[in-house]
């Protein structure tokens, strides 16, 4: 599976390559920001309050990365911006290098936050640096932004830092575009995998009874927020050419699709008898189709070499009727 995984990204690295930032989301901590294509995502394990670090990837990998933010959540029951800004404040006073440039708010979510922008060098630092603050409440919990960079690249990455800081949501009311589908059974199927990095979400079923490691189905769901595509053939070809680069026997069946502005979609299957080294075959039955923000893909797997006409009507239809919810 994870050669059709690479081949979603891989689809949108080029239509997606116009937007400048791209949405990550924490349904566990509740926030959800944009981040700078081409930036890396890297995890602290020193502070735990520090739930997400990025930072820009310097063309030459000699180098090291001039712009960064981070995202903390701390608990505070009782407050709000103006007095999470009021203990920060209380806390740089102490440094004779700290400046505040300017400041300001924003409602987002009907959410007030706060932002200011300053300059101060670090205990036992001689580069003097300029950052980018937002701060926000939700849920007894303060939300805090921070973007950096060398107080010589201000210039080139204020105006990055504030609109990163735009995108910067917090609380229970964050929602996303998914492709819903209504599986078969009386019994609900097995949900093994719900993850989001970057974009892209993921996951995937096994019916009652089956295990990663002895299925007979497995359907797998895939989102790409904040992405569109202007021909649903890009789509096809990319998994298809996916399917061809594992084994050149996959054979891809076009069994319908519309591609005007408002319906793009297209059911399809890639049928597989055989791979490289003797791995079992697998076929799949796709169907892609373009929501109102985000592009959806789902598939459902067998290891078969072909796709019963019996199971492709059961399923093409079963895909078909998935609807795009806000959830």
């Amino acid at each position: 599976m994870k050669y059709l995984i690479l081949c979603f990204l891989l689809l949108f690295a080029a239509v997606a390559g116009a937007q400048e930032l791209v949405t990550y989301r924490d349904s566990v901590n509740r926030f959800s920001v944009g981040i700078p294509a081409g930036w890396r995502i890297i995890k602290n394990i020193k502070q735990p309050s520090i739930k997400l670090m990025a930072l820009a990837v310097p063309a030459d990998s000699t180098q090291k990365a001039t712009g960064n933010f981070n995202i903390n959540v701390i608990a505070e029951p009782s407050a709000n911006p103006d007095t999470i800004i009021k203990k920060l404040l209380s806390y740089t006073s102490l440094n004779p290098y700290f400046r505040i440039l300017d400041s300001g708010s924003i409602v987002q979510q009907r959410k007030r936050m706060i932002w200011l922008d300053e300059v101060h060098k670090n205990t036992h630092a001689t580069d003097t640096v300029f950052a980018s603050l937002y701060v926000s409440w939700a849920d007894g919990k303060a939300y805090i932004l921070t973007a950096t960079a060398p107080v010589q690249m201000a210039a080139q990455y204020k105006d990055l830092f504030h609109q990163i800081g735009s995108t910067f949501k917090t609380g229970k009311a964050i929602k996303h575009e998914r492709l819903k589908i209504i599986l078969p059974g009386n019994k609900p199927w097995n949900k093994i995998m719900d993850s989001e990095a970057d974009n892209l979400s993921t996951r995937q079923y096994l019916p009652p009874g089956e295990t990663i490691d002895h299925w007979t189905m497995l359907l797998h769901e895939m989102t790409m927020e904040n992405a569109r595509i202007n021909d649903i053939n890009l789509a096809i070809q990319n998994f298809s050419n996916a399917a061809a680069g594992q084994s050149p026997q996959a054979k891809i069946t076009i069994l319908g699709k519309e591609n005007i502005p408002g319906r793009r979609w297209a059911l399809f299957k890639i049928e597989t008898p055989e791979f490289p080294g003797g791995k079992a075959p697998e076929s799949q039955l796709f169907y892609v189709i373009q929501g109102k923000q985000s592009f959806h893909a789902a598939f459902i797997a067998k290891h078969e070499k072909t796709l019963s006409p019996a199971f492709v009507k059961t399923w093409g239809e079963l895909l078909r009727k998935g609807r795009i919810v806000e959830e």
